[in-house]
Parts: structure tokens; C-alpha cells; sequence
């Protein structure tokens, strides 16, 4: 909680601190875990503040770009913090051969691409880099990360996961139905990933939103899945140009060469 009685001199931790400064990074670090953000009133109450220095603050980061208001008048992330979250995303976790290796196949395909691991047992997407055709299929790729059955990264990385992983995590997150087109039932699940294993790359056509379609390979390390690389287009310029961007994907997957990614799950996962 934030206390308005905070002060501002911390002589036994090294300095002076900002009490406004504070204040403001947790709200914002709390604003972070609310998925449809909050109202200011919310906000306030949450952290015991006072109206009017909620408003002076959530109205100083949003003229930062940090949150910015919705239709509903809710304070959400801004498009500051997506520049803050990537920065930190190049410099901790991501090679910079796997950024160039994304960002030329973005280039390629003109598609959007993305890169996403394993990450204390859940997958997360790394990075995404848009391409000039990109409609709204970024928004969807750097949302959280939610029913990997329904979606190439996650079927790429379920498919070639330790059985013991995928089944845990199959288990904290049933199958649910996104679209006509989602494999919901388990068993028809594990026959997809079988499929996938065989053919070394996973489709999503449609399963996880309409009208938008995504071919995935794996990032491979001797052996070991270190990663999967993605390309998304809306679902008819997919169905047009299939082979094409299976090749593209598949054969960018295959010219990578790069250490561990920081934090991956690499003794985790291996071709099952």
C-alpha cells in the first residue's frame, strides 16, 4: 500500500527518495497486473490516497505515455510502458540474434512476427516486431499470453515440451473453445502435437481468433527447444500465401545460431 505519510528522506537507504516519484511507480506497477485497468476512484481506494493525488499523478504519467484512458475512462498501460517492457526484454532475455533473425523475417513476409519460450513452467511471448501489412495483429500478439492450444507458438512449444511439462501445464489450463475451429478435447490435442512433431512446424488457422492465422517453428539447440518463431496475417491473406510463409519461418528457424536464452526452460523441454 501507498501511505501519504511517506517521507521522503531515507537517510539509512542511501539518499533521498522522491515520495511523488514512489508514488507513482506503484501505481503504475499496479496497474500492471489489472488487465482491464482501473478507475481513478479504484486507484485511490486501493491505496489510500486522496482523489485529487491520484488525478495529479495518473494524469502525470498518462502525459508521459506510461497509462493512458480508455473508452470507459479506465486507466490502462500506455505505449510508453510497451517501449519500457521491450528495452527490458533486448537487454535481459532476447539475443540480438534472435531480434535480428525476427526482424528479417518481419521484413520478408511483410507479416507480423513474434518469439516466444518457456518461462517457470508457463510460456510467455519475448518480443514482436510488426510487418508493413500489419492490421491488428500485433495488439492480439502482446496481450497475455492465454490458451496455447489455441495458438502456434504455444501448440510449437507444447508439442515438443518433456510430457511431464505439457501435461502440467494442459492441467492448470484446460482447453477452452475460442473459435469453431479450437481443439478442445485433450486427446485430440495430443494427436495435433504429434502431428506437429512430425511435420516441425504448428498452425493455427483461426483456432484462436477469427480472421487471423499464424505458422510457428522451433528454435533448436542441439536438439533442445530454445524457442518458437512465429509469422501472423489475417486469414485469407494466410490461406493465399501458406507455403510461402511456412518456408520463410521454417527456413529462418534453421539458419539461427545463438546461445540459451537468459531465464529459458531449455533443461526443461527437448523433441519428445
Amino acid at each position: 500500500m501507498i501511505s501519504e505519510s511517506e517521507h521522503t528522506d531515507a537517510p539509512g537507504r542511501g539518499g533521498t527518495r522522491i515520495q511523488s516519484v514512489a508514488r507513482a511507480c506503484q501505481l503504475l506497477l499496479w496497474l500492471a497486473d489489472k488487465r482491464y485497468g482501473a478507475t481513478a476512484k479504484e486507484i485511490a481506494f486501493a491505496h489510500r490516497l486522496t482523489l485529487p493525488t491520484t488525478y495529479h499523478l495518473l494524469n502525470t504519467l498518462v502525459d508521459q505515455g506510461l497509462l493512458a484512458k480508455d473508452e470507459e475512462r479506465r486507466f490502462v498501460l500506455g505505449h510508453s510502458s510497451a517501449i519500457v517492457a521491450e528495452a527490458y526484454l533486448r537487454a535481459s532475455s532476447v539475443p540480438e540474434t534472435l531480434l535480428v533473425a525476427i526482424g528479417e523475417l518481419a521484413e520478408q513476409t511483410h507479416e507480423v512476427v513474434s518469439l516466444a519460450d518457456w518461462y517457470d513452467e508457463e510460456i510467455r511471448i519475448l518480443a514482436s516486431v510488426e510487418g508493413t501489412n500489419v492490421l491488428r495483429v500485433a495488439q492480439i500478439m502482446n496481450a497475455p499470453y492465454e490458451d496455447a492450444h489455441a495458438r502456434a507458438n504455444g501448440k510449437l512449444l507444447l508439442a515438443y515440451a518433456w510430457p511431464q511439462l505439457r501435461r502440467a501445464y494442459i492441467r492448470r489450463h484446460p482447453p477452452r473453445r475460442r473459435t469453431p475451429a479450437t481443439i478442445c478435447d485433450v486427446r485430440q490435442l495430443e494427436a495435433e502435437l504429434e502431428r506437429i512433431r512430425h511435420r516441425g512446424c504448428a498452425y493455427d488457422e483461426e483456432e484462436f481468433a477469427e480472421g487471423l492465422s499464424c505458422v510457428a517453428a522451433p528454435l533448436l539447440d542441439n536438439g533442445q527447444i530454445i524457442a518458437s518463431i512465429a509469422v501472423s496475417s489475417p486469414a485469407d491473406r494466410f490461406a493465399a500465401s501458406r507455403d510461402e510463409l511456412t518456408a520463410a519461418v521454417t527456413g529462418m528457424a534453421k539458419s539461427v545460431r545463438f546461445g540459451r536464452l537468459a531465464g529459458t526452460a531449455g533443461r526443461m523441454v527437448s523433441p519428445a
